[in-house]
């Protein structure tokens, strides 16, 4: 009995015990959640409530290819959102540097709030909060300033897919200053890679809603599926 209890005793008051995992761990175990998912096609339906625009409901098809190659196929304009579609989980420790971390309790689930930056020194905006699930280390929510002085709330809902959790919806709320700045330089926003412009005009507020249905994970999809028609009227 007195050697159990000294047992206890060490694991209740060993440094590292009840300590909360670094902000670099976190990253990994996110990662770990895509790690083997090497390419799906999924079909997407966005809705778009912007400030004195209309936009109709949209529909398209997303390929994703490990590392990072995406293409949508579409009959029409699409209106997506670069913050959270071109966010691709699988390479969270190489673009990002994790400031801080903080363990949270948000209707009785353990969150980590990381507050990162790009490594990229080139990178538009330049710090991230990303809430993340301690139990299946799901990317749950971010909060994106900009450095034109916009900002992006960006939220996750997950559906599980085989031994893989992907997204079932992706809402992003959005808000712009007063006047809108000058904008971004091309290339340069983190989540910006292999995504379609969207217009800027005189947005004030709005509301993003992209819903996944129907994926196909780890079909093996060709190169070829990424690489630009080209342009015959040249």
């Amino acid at each position: 009995m007195r050697t159990a209890l000294v047992i206890a005793l060490l694991v209740v008051f060993h440094p590292a015990y009840g300590q909360k995992p670094t902000g670099e761990e976190i990253l990994w175990k996110a990662e770990q959640n895509f790690h083997d998912v090497k390419d799906y096609t999924v079909t997407l339906d966005i809705v778009a409530d912007i400030d004195r625009m209309k936009v109709a409901p949209m529909h398209a098809t997303m390929y994703f290819k490990q590392p990072e190659k995406v293409h949508f196929d579409t009959k029409g304009f699409v209106f997506l959102p670069r913050e959270g579609m071109g966010l691709q989980f699988g390479q969270l420790t190489q673009r990002y540097a994790v400031d801080s971390v903080a363990r949270e309790t948000v209707e009785g689930v353990t969150m980590y709030r990381l507050v990162l930056h790009p490594r990229d020194e080139k990178a538009v905006i330049r710090r991230m909060f990303m809430w993340v699930d301690g139990n299946r280390w799901t990317p749950e929510r971010l909060l994106i300033p900009q450095s034109d002085g916009r900002a992006a709330e960006v939220s996750f809902t997950y559906q599980q897919i085989g031994r893989f959790w992907l997204p079932s919806k992706l809402v992003v709320s959005f808000s712009a200053p007063e006047k809108d700045g000058p904008a971004a330089p091309p290339n340069t926003n983190p989540f910006a890679r292999g995504l379609p412009t969207m217009p800027r005009g005189n947005t004030r507020s709005g509301k993003v809603t992209v819903s996944y249905s129907d994926y196909r994970v780890n079909t093996g999809l060709s190169d070829s599926v990424f690489t630009p028609e080209p342009d015959h009227r040249k």
